[in-house]
């Protein structure tokens, strides 16, 4: 009586005062025990049993083992309860051996889970099921669908609970002609309405995109519980669809159904964004409305939403007010930090975890390297990567990806490899680290020789192979030998219609100068997002043509394209390179209306903007404190210096960003090392290029090669300059020839004005600047006739002088003209 109303403390009473009790009394109070929720109690029921010798019968023991699974901390008594099944020869119930299969999946024990299968004498629907979900659970779903055919070979036939399992592992490989498969299947079984398959067919829709199929579906389910709901819900924010989600949840208000954790997590997984905050915010006030904001999963999602739209002091504050916190919180709470760059906040929350002797998994590691990815942190970084070996995590694929990606980020090519190496596998986010790690060092060549290699293993590469590999192409003479291949590979494998790739494929022309293809590309694109038009703007403003970049600006808003930061970034840099202080402000204060100035690459674009226009003062009121000081922000101020004479503050902002413990990158020696030349302090600036590889670990790159030139050219020390071009560290290029010819001009060396022009010739014949320059350098040295004679060569070949450009603002309109052409009103 007592067992069949639930009152556990009255059976528990009874139970005492029997005198005499047997198998039957003792089995029945530990099933209460478990329905009661009282897992301890069971087992210690269990090891009585035991001392008395009395042994529990099938129903008792998979009644111990959901003890054990709801427990979540019970591993060890499972698996002596394992010991027992085996002992007593209980694994012939098909019961006791579907119970222990669900014991290992919910473990993740998915090998062990596989090897009792195998050893089990008679298997049924639940058996094969149960090892479904333990593979599921396990986060493999290929497994799941080999499983599930297999069972189909041998005759089994499919319940419920069989299609939700391969039905959600369709979904989570995203194979929609699989899916269709199984769904046939459903149909053919009669099963297509049940509640919990109906549910499952709904997510995979909305997996597949499908949102059409999956709300057809929703609306002809015979009846809705709180997980359909759920599962609508799902498909909408997997689409980003965050209006319709949330329509769909009134709805669901609307109907009183009961709303869960799932729910509140489903939706705020969508609000992570600027534009999708509000909702979040208000949904946050009804999670606490609710009283489910001490749910540590719901806590979690609203701890990533603050993360990723990039408010991280409102993330830092929610995470130190949760009243329980479980490891995906501090993993969810690293991963933020290491987004925004902040190194070592995420790695006192490592330290943290470590100090409490919690148990850390692979995401931690994972989530600790990716905030290592800079090499300002590279020493930190190789710490981790110690940890990982001391906490046995270094033969994880997502940890071994993470260690080839953060050296990579870091420059040090060279322990990327050794790390590629040493990993027991390699998936195609390994491949994509590894080369992507080459191309962000601009070593193109190695970057093409592992892409051809990683395709030569079998592994056909995606949409971020060809990003990284067209990203390295950056000089004019790579467009023939790599990135004209490239364009021809990415036609002829079917990826020019991705919409990343059109993109890199517009950055990759323009940065090798060929800003007619770059139109070409873009002008022929049928769908153009925020993303493509960024590039347009961004191609034009890096070559020059601000004027051309405003007008696509105007165009993005005229068809309805939202600005985003990147936008803001690209359009403040066509102010800065048109030095049009007007429209940079109005730029600053939009960007300050649409809350876009709080982010660290606008914040930069805003500064470097006023230091091209001469506004130092507002440099500095934007500048962050030197603590807290992002790194761009130092290269900014250097270079703002550099530009506008002031060659010691230039030098100054350098050492004080040293003492604040900055190392300082290719970029800040570019800014250091062209402030030295125009300040005329030579032998300063030899020495901070000699101390730029020897001190810091920065490679000479093309553009310190030419700062020297022009540094040594300046002062008229030109056989220092021809003796540091023949043992310059990379081959000279066309910007090495250019600087010494004009050094040439200047001081009037005709020898060595001819050696260089002969040079630039030789790699371009129709070089107009060669031969003006060469022109002036005769010039210099009253060689009229041979002045003379250039004019004729070039009248001979057809080659014209390219026109200079002005620009000057007239009637609120930035306008551009050649010389000798008037301005008219």
């Amino acid at each position: 009586m007592y067992s069949k109303f639930g009152n556990i403390e009255g059976a528990q009473y009874l139970f005492d005062e029997m005198p005499e009790r047997n198998g039957s009394s003792w089995n029945t109070m530990v099933s209460m025990s478990v329905r009661a929720g009282l897992y301890s109690n069971a087992i210690g029921l269990f090891l009585k049993m035991r001392d008395l010798g009395i042994e529990p019968n099938g129903f008792v023991i998979a009644s111990l083992l959901t003890a054990c699974n709801r427990s979540m901390d019970m591993v060890y008594e499972g698996l002596q309860i394992h010991g027992l099944v085996l002992q007593n020869g209980l694994l012939y119930d098909v019961f006791v051996g579907t119970a222990l299969l669900h014991f290992y999946g919910v473990y993740g024990c998915a090998s062990s889970a596989q090897t009792l299968f195998g050893e089990m004498p008679q298997r049924n629907v639940v058996t094969w099921t149960s090892l479904m979900v333990s593979y599921s659970n396990n986060g493999d779903p290929m497994e799941v669908i080999d499983i599930y055919l297999q069972m189909r070979c041998e005759g089994v036939s499919s319940n419920q609970n069989t299609f939700s399992t391969v039905i959600a592992a369709c979904g989570s490989i995203e194979d929609e002609f699989l899916g269709h498969q199984v769904l046939g299947h459903v149909i053919k079984s009669g099963l297509e309405a049940n509640i919990s398959v109906a549910n499952s067919i709904v997510s995979m829709f909305g997996s597949f995109s499908s949102v059409e199929e999956a709300c057809y579906v929703f609306d002809h389910m015979n009846e809705h519980d709180t997980i359909s709901w759920n599962s609508m819900i799902a498909a909408l924010t997997h689409n980003m669809l965050c209006e319709e989600s949330l329509r769909c949840f009134y709805l669901m208000r609307c109907v009183h159904y009961e709303i869960d954790s799932t729910t509140f997590s489903t939706l705020l997984s969508v609000c992570g964004s600027v534009d999708n905050l509000k909702w979040g915010s208000g949904i946050h006030g009804l999670v606490v409305k609710v009283g489910l904001d001490s749910n540590v999963c719901v806590c979690n999602t609203l701890l990533t939403m603050y993360s990723e739209a990039g408010r991280s002091k409102d993330a830092e504050e929610f995470f130190q007010e949760m009243p329980e916190k479980d490891l995906i919180s501090w993993n969810s709470m690293m991963a933020g930090y290491a987004e925004e760059g902040k190194c070592l906040d995420a790695l006192k929350l490592l330290a943290e975890l470590l100090q409490m002797g919690k148990i850390i998994n692979y995401v931690t590691f994972a989530s600790a390297l990716a905030a290592c990815s800079h090499p300002d942190y590279i020493v930190e970084g190789k710490i981790v990567h110690a940890l990982v070996f001391v906490a046995g995590q270094h033969g994880n694929l997502v940890v071994g990806n993470a260690i080839v990606t953060m050296y990579g980020k870091c420059g040090m090519t060279w322990d990327a490899y050794q790390a590629f190496q040493k990993m027991p596998e390699q998936d195609l986010v390994t491949w994509n680290a590894l080369i992507g790690g080459y191309a962000e060092s601009e070593k193109l060549d190695e970057a093409m020789k592992y892409f051809k290699l990683m395709r030569e293993r079998g592994k056909s590469g995606n949409y971020i192979t060809l990003v990284n590999v067209l990203g390295a192409c950056s000089a004019p003479h790579d467009l023939l030998t790599h990135g004209m291949p490239l364009h021809a590979h990415i036609v002829l494998t079917g990826m020019e219609s991705d919409e990343y790739v059109k993109n890199s494929l517009i950055t990759m022309y323009a940065k090798c100068g060929d800003l007619k293809s770059c139109d070409y590309i873009f002008s022929g694109l049928v769908h153009k997002n925020s993303v493509t038009w960024n590039a347009m703007i961004a191609a034009n403003a890096h070559h020059g043509h601000g004027e051309e970049a405003f007008k696509l600006l105007l165009e993005m808003q005229v068809v309805g394209v939202d600005w985003d930061q990147f936008t803001f970034s690209a359009a403040l840099a066509a102010s800065g390179n048109l030095a049009i202080l007007e429209e940079g402000q109005q730029l600053h204060g939009l960007a300050i209306k649409l809350g876009f100035h709080s982010y660290l690459y606008v914040t930069n674009a805003i500064m470097d903007m006023y230091g091209k226009c001469g506004e130092m003062n507002d440099v500095l009121k934007i500048l962050p404190e030197p603590n807290i000081r992002p790194h761009l922000s130092w290269n900014i101020l250097i270079s703002a210096f550099a530009r506008h004479g002031s060659f010691e503050k230039a030098r100054e902002t350098f050492h004080d960003m040293l003492k604040h413990g900055s190392k300082p990158d290719h970029v800040t020696y570019i800014s250091l090392l062209s402030a030295c030349s125009h300040g005329g302090l030579v032998d300063e600036g030899l020495q901070y290029f000699s101390s730029m590889t020897l001190e810091f670990g920065v490679p000479a790159g093309i553009e310190h090669c030419v700062c020297i030139v022009d540094l040594l050219g300046r002062s008229g020390r030109l056989s220092e300059a021809e003796a540091f071009i023949k043992e310059m560290p990379v081959s000279p290029n066309d910007f090495v020839w250019r600087s010494l010819l004009a050094a040439c001009s200047i001081h009037g060396n005709l020898e060595l004005g001819k050696k260089a022009v002969e040079h630039l010739l030789q790699s371009n014949p129709y070089d107009d600047s060669a031969y003006v320059l060469y022109s002036n350098v005769c010039a210099t040295t009253g060689r009229w006739e041979d002045v003379r004679n250039v004019r004729v060569e070039m009248e001979s070949n057809s080659i014209k002088k390219k026109p200079a450009y002005s620009w000057v603002k007239w009637k609120n309109e930035v306008n551009s003209f050649r010389v000798s052409e008037q301005l008219t009103s």
